[in-house]
């Protein structure tokens, strides 16, 4: 494949092999070979792909370890895993965020008010990813 092509022409590549593979997942590199893609165009086409899945009735694009890129239509255990993980990932990197950035700002002008609204809201999203991450 040649540099410039669009989005969309990988994520059509990426859900016919996947839709070959079917149930099974496939991995990146299973990917890349099946639809003679380079890594970034297949980052490309999933990314894509995840945008567009539910306009076409498509369901989740979901990753694990075990079973690489899955489209599964009924597994909702699948979709809830996958969702949980990534608010964990996205949690853990907001708290990072205000230990590392944040705290040293606000330590340094506490009496701004720029800092003191941002501690709010970040607190406030940190709790609600940590909340996501756990929903039962």
């Amino acid at each position: 494949m040649g540099r410039g092509v669009t989005a969309h022409v990988h994520a059509e590549a990426i859900l016919s092999a996947r839709q070959e593979a079917r149930p099974a997942g496939l991995t990146i590199t299973q990917l890349m070979a099946a639809t003679e893609r380079t890594r970034a165009q297949i980052h490309t086409g999933l990314a894509h792909l995840r945008k567009v899945a539910a306009a076409r009735g498509l369901p989740p694009v979901t990753w694990d370890r075990k079973w690489g890129y899955q489209l599964l239509d009924d597994a909702p255990e699948v979709w809830i895993g996958y969702e949980r993980a990534f608010f964990d990932t996205v949690h853990h990197r907001v708290e990072n965020f205000i230990a590392g950035i944040l705290l040293p700002h606000q330590t340094k002008t506490p009496d701004d008010p720029y800092i003191r609204t941002v501690m709010a809201e970040m607190g406030a999203i940190e709790f609600t990813l940590q909340v996501l991450s756990n929903l039962e």
